[in-house]
C-alpha cells in the first residue's frame, strides 16, 4: 500500500496510478478513498472500464446501488465484455429488488465468463428472492462447483434448502460454511 500511495505524486495524470491505490483502498475497506481516486483516474483515462467497475464496487459496499449501477453500466458501454461490469450491476439490482433485471445481468456475465462463480451466486440469490428454489439451488450448486470454497454460495444454498424445508441439506452447507470459515 505504501508504494501505491506514492504512485500518484510520481505522475498527478497517472490514471493507472490512481487506480491501482483506489483498487487497494476498496480492498482495504476504505472506500470514500476508493472512490476519490478511482474518480482521479476516470478524469484523467475517462475510457478506462475497470475504474469504473472498482468505483462501483465502493459504492456497491456504502449501498449506493443506483451509483453502482451508473457506473457499471459506463463501464459497459465502454467494454460490452465486460463479465464483472454486469455481475456487479447484476448484485446492485438485485439489492434494490429489481430480480429480473439482476437476473439479466448475472446471466450476461456468465455468457461472457461460464466459469464466473460469483455470477452463478448472484443470480442463485436472486432466483430464491423471486421464489423460484429450484433455479436457485442449479445456480448456487454451480457456483460451488466452480469454487468449492465461495462461502456465500454455501449461505445462500443454505437459505433455500430450508426454504424448501429440506433441513439436512440446509445443515450440511451451513457446517461446510462454518469449516471453510474456521
Amino acid at each position: 500500500m505504501e508504494r501505491a500511495n506514492e504512485a500518484p505524486g510520481l505522475d498527478p495524470k497517472n490514471a493507472q496510478a490512481y487506480y491501482n491505490r483506489g483498487f487497494t483502498h476498496n480492498e482495504q475497506g476504505n472506500y470514500d478513498a476508493a472512490i476519490q481516486d478511482l474518480t482521479e483516474a476516470i478524469r484523467f483515462d475517462p475510457n478506462l472500464a475497470s475504474a469504473y467497475v472498482s468505483r462501483g464496487f465502493a459504492y456497491h459496499y456504502r449501498q449506493d446501488y443506483d451509483a453502482t449501477i451508473r457506473d457499471c453500466t459506463e463501464a459497459i458501454r465502454l467494454d460490452p465484455r465486460y463479465a464483472v461490469a454486469y455481475n456487479t450491476r447484476g448484485s446492485a439490482y438485485l439489492l434494490k429488488g429489481d430480480y429480473d433485471t439482476a437476473i439479466r445481468d448475472c446471466t450476461e456475465g456468465i455468457r461472457l465468463d461460464p466459469k464466473y462463480a460469483f455470477a452463478y451466486n448472484n443470480r442463485g440469490y436472486a432466483y430464491y428472492s423471486k421464489g423460484d428454489y429450484d433455479a436457485a439451488i442449479r445456480d448456487l450448486t454451480e457456483a460451488i462447483r466452480l469454487d468449492p470454497k465461495l462461502t456465500n454460495a454455501y449461505t445462500n444454498r443454505a437459505r433455500v434448502y430450508r426454504a424448501k424445508g429440506d433441513i439436512k441439506a440446509a445443515q450440511r452447507d451451513e457446517a461446510e460454511y462454518k469449516r471453510l470459515t474456521n
